[in-house]
């Protein structure tokens, strides 16, 4: 697929593939380029031109709720993004999980973009979607047990070609095992206090535990540790996502959903991410 340019013709499906190129290349040296983040002139300047305005939230996977009547499910947040956005672009696969080389869940499930911005997004990437294709996307993620970080991220737009001043809300759906934010484990405090967990969202840890150590690797934050024989959750580190709840075999970890706090913090998330992004809806057109 080319683009028509004044001098001739951009072949941006070749763009995007050598991006592609070039950042597993670089893949493997993430957590050391992480740890660059901590140095004091190299850090800031490098939070300054790829991090800054930084700011997402973590979603707790579906299928880790307790089951209970009437609970509406987190994904209203997503949702509401997807049916009042101007602009949907789905990519065609997860970047990192397809840079990873993930066996253990589906690469072409990919991150959904919303707003004006997604507009500049190479077509290489992926392709605009309607509300219907970007709900079933989301629905499928739900299903494959992925979690939603959601939120607006400088990197995704630099790595996109969309410029840090066009408006555009970034929808991951990510895996333990490959996300790129299991950088939390180096980066600086100043970065991480910009990626949390929703309120009304809590997980612990009961007396059920036998300390078998299966949940250690299931977080992607490296929130989990052993001590006494019994699985302890740094409540500092944990980002809400639920994983390690699906993992357990004895059912000894609970995510406890206080319904009313999370949608009163969805609200505004949604409130503060339309504010801050100024994310275009449909209505407005």
């Amino acid at each position: 697929m080319n683009i028509e340019g004044s001098k001739g013709r951009v072949p941006v499906i070749n763009i995007a593939r050598s991006k592609q190129k070039l950042l597993k290349i670089a893949w493997p040296a993430r957590f050391h380029f992480g740890r660059l983040f901590r140095l004091p002139l190299l850090g800031e300047a490098l939070r300054r031109l790829l991090l800054k305005e930084l700011l997402l939230k973590i979603l707790p996977l579906r299928r880790a709720l307790q089951k209970r009547d009437k609970v509406v499910l987190p994904g209203v947040v997503v949702d509401h993004f997807i049916e009042n956005s101007s602009y949907l672009f789905a990519m065609n696969a997860c970047i990192c999980r397809q840079t990873n080389g993930c066996s253990s869940y589906p690469i072409d499930v990919g991150c959904l973009f919303i707003g004006e911005g997604a507009r500049s997004i190479n077509p290489g990437f992926g392709r605009e979607v309607s509300i219907e294709k970007a709900k079933a996307l989301q629905r499928r993620a739900e299903e494959a047990g992925l979690f939603n970080t959601v939120g607006k991220n400088r990197l995704d737009k630099l790595y996109l070609g969309v410029k840090p001043s066009e408006p555009m809300i970034t929808v991951c759906h990510c895996c333990e095992c490959c996300c790129l934010w299991q950088l939390l484990t180096v980066l600086p405090g100043s970065i991480t206090d910009k990626v949390h967990k929703m309120n009304g969202v809590e997980i612990t840890v009961t007396e059920k535990c036998e300390g078998c150590g299966n949940c250690l690797n299931s977080c992607f934050v490296r929130a989990i540790s052993l001590q006494k024989s019994k699985a302890e959750i740094d409540q500092n580190k944990c980002r809400g996502c639920g994983r390690c709840v699906l993992e357990c075999p004895r059912e000894a970890i609970k995510l406890s959903f206080e319904q009313d706090a999370y949608f009163k913090k969805a609200l505004e998330v949604i409130s503060g991410l339309e504010k801050e992004v100024e994310v275009t809806t449909r209505g407005s057109k």
